[in-house]
């Protein structure tokens, strides 16, 4: 009586679609097909978005430099105390720091209080690595 065809959406969900008549085609059919299909894509596939939130706090005992540049030899524009709270932008490669979450060469870049640059990566408590919240500069 029915015809039953799985139709897949962009976020990877299979939706199964029930035709009243078999080889049915009709503009209903297709216009929920293109529903299902436009609302997966903005929904899009939760393995690939951000977790949230991206604001994240130092965990350094000792606080860390904001630096200008992703590099402990670039300027300093502030001192960020030991849990002070940060917004990471993006993160990119940089020269190896040591620091509380252990070795790295990933560096973040964020913003507080108005100002933007770079911290070490190990100074920060993300929870999850540093690509879960934010993508690459």
């Amino acid at each position: 009586m029915f015809e039953t065809s799985n139709v897949r959406v962009p976020n990877g969900s299979t939706v199964t679609v029930h035709t009243p008549h078999p080889g049915w085609t009709g503009p209903g059919v297709a216009l929920v097909v293109v529903v299902l299909v436009i609302l997966g894509a903005i929904r899009g596939n939760p393995d690939e978005r951000p977790a949230t939130p991206r604001e994240v706090s130092i965990a350094q005992p000792e606080g860390v430099a904001l630096f200008a540049e992703p590099s402990a030899d670039s300027p300093q524009l502030a001192h960020l105390a030991a849990g002070r709270t940060i917004e990471v932008l993006c993160h990119t490669d940089g020269p190896e720091s040591v620091g509380w979450g252990g070795t790295s060469g990933i560096w973040d870049r964020v913003s507080i209080d108005g100002l933007t640059g770079f911290v070490p990566d190990t100074a920060v408590n993300t929870h999850v690595t540093v690509d879960k919240i934010a993508d690459p500069c």
